[in-house]
């Protein structure tokens, strides 16, 4: 008895499933391949993974095969077709159809290789994808050492040294800064963000001897309600010892 991969239209089924293959009568069934490759070519990209599945389904409910032995038979069927088409006259009336159903049958193919987890397909297709993997890889670790080589550029030997227990006065030094206008009228230091100030501090200074934590930088630089922080850090009066004074007066 032939074994049937796919599953076929019922005898005398007038409203099949619109993915059953073959005639409701007839000895079609040596042409299953066929008929299976028919559907692809009418289906739209987007109903592979559906029309592939629903075989799928069928094959193993039968226990014709598993899902890697299905696997290899479509690419077979698949395969096979574009060798066949191919080998078409180029000149024959039907040129434009048989392009068709290659291209068609190309897409197919690579649906089925995104979903080949046993690496089933031949073995020149899939060593030159991992050597085009790697290559990509190489490349991609390339260029991330060179923005490391750039990153490591910023970095610092020896911190900056905050002394007794001063790092609110440092704060209190940059919040005046973000406030100051040049004689123009325009901010000093422009900034939506309050997080490079943190960052700076923890990154470039270190307090009596330790680094800083950057949650401990950041608690002083929070969003405010008014002139009161909705949470965080406040610089006390006795941290506040340094006043930055222009020496010219802004354009009003």
């Amino acid at each position: 008895m032939r074994v049937s991969y796919f599953k076929p239209r019922k005898p005398l089924d007038f409203s099949p499933h619109p993915y059953d293959i073959g005639n409701s009568f007839g000895s079609w069934h040596k042409y299953e391949d066929s008929h299976f490759l028919n559907k692809v070519y009418r289906i739209d990209l987007v109903q592979f993974e559906e029309y592939y599945e629903y075989h799928l389904t069928y094959a193993l409910k039968i226990n014709v095969c598993n899902e890697e032995t299905f696997f290899v038979k479509v690419w077979e069927v698949v395969e096979d077709r574009i060798k066949n088409l191919r080998a078409k006259d180029p000149f024959s009336s039907y040129h434009g159809s048989y392009k068709f159903r290659i291209e068609k049958l190309q897409q197919f193919q690579k649906y089925l290789s995104s979903i080949d987890q046993w690496n089933a397909r031949p073995s020149h297709i899939v060593i030159a994808e991992k050597e085009e993997l790697i290559q990509k890889q190489k490349e991609e670790i390339e260029r991330l050492t060179a923005r490391l080589s750039e990153l490591n550029e910023f970095e610092v030997l020896q911190k900056i040294s905050i002394g007794d227990n001063a790092l609110p006065t440092l704060v209190d030094l940059l919040k005046q800064m973000s406030q100051l206008r040049l004689p123009s009228g325009r901010s000093f230091l422009a900034c939506d963000k309050k997080s490079p100030y943190s960052k700076m501090i923890s990154k470039y200074f270190s307090h009596d001897g330790k680094d800083i934590p950057l949650e401990t930088s950041r608690n002083y630089f929070v969003e405010k309600k008014g002139d009161i922080p909705i949470k965080g850090t406040t610089v006390r009066k006795e941290h506040r010892i340094f006043e930055i004074i222009p020496v010219k007066e802004v354009q009003k």
